[in-house]
């Protein structure tokens, strides 16, 4: 039988986990990801890998700037759930705009996660993509580019 509640509360966890990311909200990411979490994220242009909560703060720190920024929306979402754990793929299509670099990337990916319950609380414990589609193109220098600083 499908653990409905379980589902909902990991469709919240990981539309907080996007909105943590757009906003540089490493309080908001601290209470998602689990002290062990595991992330990689594989595309024709970069692979990465970083393993537990530092590492992953580190990087969403340095990555998500008033410089560098971007929109993530998953949708479709796959998920079973086992007991205390659970998996789930979710469809990425996201923007993301590098001021630094004169670039804007729009992307599509197969997120693929694991996660676990602790003391009530459902936590992401492995994340990840694999990119399906990426357009990487100039900013045009007539677009007005504005975005909310990023603290």
């Amino acid at each position: 039988m499908l653990d409905l509640i379980a589902i909902e509360h990991i469709k919240q966890l990981k539309a907080r986990y996007f909105r943590g990311i757009d906003t540089c909200n490493l309080e908001l990411l601290r209470t998602l990801l689990a002290p062990e979490v595991k992330i990689r994220f594989d595309s024709p242009t970069y692979q990465l890998e970083l393993n537990g909560l530092d590492e992953a703060l580190a990087f969403y720190r340095t990555s998500f700037t008033h410089r560098r920024f971007g929109m993530h929306n998953g949708h479709t979402p796959e998920i079973t759930v086992n007991g205390d754990e659970a998996t789930g793929l979710w469809y990425l299509n996201d923007v993301f705009i590098n001021l630094d670099q004169q670039t804007l990337l729009n992307g599509s990916a197969i997120y693929e996660d694991h996660y676990v319950k602790v003391k009530g609380e459902w936590l992401i414990s492995r994340t990840g993509y694999k990119r399906l589609l990426e357009i990487i193109s100039p900013l045009d220098p007539e677009w007005r580019i504005t975005s909310k600083p990023i603290n």
